[in-house]
């Protein structure tokens, strides 16, 4: 039984069936019909694309003021995210690639606010320039107005996104006027919360306890990667087409499935996308679905499937073969799986409303060979593709949402049929969602046990509990523990 590490035990991160497979001889009981009813056909949706170009400089300006503006009404409750594309919305004569530069320096605005808030820097043009500065390898055009507005010659201008290490970064700023103009103080520490180091496991490193922690802040501090996943039938073919329009993917070494595209990959309008042939999913939470290794004609439930990332994995991984029971409580975001799920022409997922805590009656109990829950956490594993987070995320809600989870994973298990697997994951980092969830869990479920695995992004063995770090991994940040439920004796 794990206790509380402060240092994790392991490092890092077809055709489809027209009907449902009948289930598994193991699982052949009486079960509910409107858990394991068949899913009806639907034609596929399209995208409509749109290539409209536009002047950048003084709208992408305009588009923060909304974002910041929004997000300082909407306090606690605001996302950047939403806020971003709400601002976005009407903008078409920014174009697709407008648009992009936009999000990428509203993006870096919140990415370095603790070295550039409001307070420090007032002028919010000067605090685009100096976010994308810190950001960004590459000045485009639109940068060079700002500097230009604010009396600064481009020239003289050097950005920093690819600076190897703190100190190679603090000595470019110690030289760079603007910076010293804003006299940014350029300590690691300021870019995250005060609890950080309290309440995350420590990182490991191989240059003592200091230095891991700094590297993992240079992770997350890094502009998230685009990785995709292949699905539906083997990856080259896929990857070829892709090679063919220019787009290089550069294939991961152990999961060939998934790839990572350059920055200005406009997957949603590509063809492939568009016919399912592959998913935009971070490489953690790839890993994810191989660490819930699912087979072919078992039935799987995705107890907090969202918009079904890891459903499709789960059903891409068993072929089309199977049962795979998606259940949220959030009608909206089963409507998006299912949009994918036509897209994708997976016929064995099953999405179905359901709240996990709220609802009267359980889930059907033992009814799975696997299930896998992904619970609401922190999300502190996600701050480099939602920067904001960090500052709307209060100490206290750590330890509630610990308890939240703890009772998730004890209704999920219900539903682990003897010898299945019970898969919890969170994007999060933190004691208190992680080891400690897992702890309590298995002091009240002795009839579980964690069962070791190897890591499917290095290879290394785990003890049946794995830290995926964006610093180590290139990918969001998350906790993954395979748990086997006793068989009956």
């Amino acid at each position: 039984m794990p206790g509380r590490p402060r240092r994790p035990a392991s490092r890092g991160a077809n055709s489809q069936p027209n009907r449902l497979v009948p289930p598994t001889p193991s699982l052949g009981r009486e079960v509910s019909r409107e858990w394991f009813a068949p899913t009806p056909a639907v034609a596929p949706l399209e995208t409509e694309p749109r290539l409209l170009p536009g002047p950048l400089a003084d709208a992408v300006v305009e588009v923060a003021a909304e974002v910041l503006a929004h997000l300082e009404e909407r306090g606690p409750a605001g996302r950047l995210d939403q806020a971003l594309a709400a601002a976005l919305r009407p903008r078409h004569q920014l174009g697709r690639a407008g648009r992009r530069f936009a999000a990428e320096a509203v993006m870096a605005l919140a990415r370095w606010q603790g070295w550039i808030s409001p307070k420090r820097v007032p002028d919010l043009t000067a605090r685009l320039l100096l976010a994308w500065l810190l950001d960004a390898d590459h000045l485009p055009p639109a940068v060079r107005v700002w500097a230009r507005s604010l009396g600064y010659d481009p020239h003289d201008l050097v950005p920093l996104g690819d600076a190897p290490s703190w100190p190679a970064r603090s000595e470019a700023i110690k030289r760079a006027r603007p910076f010293q103009n804003a006299h940014v103080a350029a300590d690691p520490w300021r870019l995250v919360p005060d609890w950080f180091r309290r309440k995350v496991v420590e990182p490991p490193g191989e240059h003592g306890e200091k230095a891991a922690w700094l590297e993992l802040i240079q992770g997350i501090q890094k502009r998230p990667s685009i990785w995709i996943r292949t699905q539906g039938g083997p990856p080259e073919p896929i990857l070829s087409e892709l090679r063919a329009r220019g787009l290089a993917p550069w294939i991961h070494r152990r999961l060939l499935t998934a790839a990572r595209l350059g920055p200005d990959a406009d997957t949603p309008h590509d063809p492939l996308f568009q016919a399912g042939r592959f998913e935009v999913q971070d490489l953690g939470s790839q890993a994810i679905g191989w660490v819930a290794a699912p087979k072919p004609g078992q039935r799987w439930w995705d107890a907090c499937a969202g918009a079904g990332g890891k459903t499709l994995h789960l059903a891409d991984l068993t072929r089309g073969k199977g049962l795979i029971v998606a259940t949220d409580h959030h009608a909206g975001r089963l409507k998006e799986l299912t949009r994918r799920q036509r897209r994708a022409g997976f016929s064995h997922i099953r999405p179905l409303e359901y709240d996990l805590v709220t609802a009267p009656e359980p889930p059907p109990p033992g009814q799975f060979d696997g299930v896998l829950i992904d619970a609401p956490c922190t999300a502190m594993g996600t701050w480099r593709r939602n920067p904001e987070a960090r500052w709307r995320t209060p100490v206290a809600a750590i330890e509630e949402l610990g308890h939240k989870q703890r009772r998730l994973l004890e209704r999920a298990a219900q539903g682990v049929a003897p010898g299945g697997v019970l898969i919890y994951a969170v994007c999060s980092l933190t004691i208190a969602e992680t080891t400690d969830v897992i702890a309590s869990f298995l002091k009240t479920r002795p009839e579980f046990a964690p069962e070791p695995f190897d890591d499917p992004l290095t290879g290394q063995p785990t003890s049946g509990l794995l830290w995926i770090w964006p610093h180590l991994a290139d990918s969001d940040g998350h906790f993954v523990a395979r748990l086997r439920r006793r068989a009956s004796t």
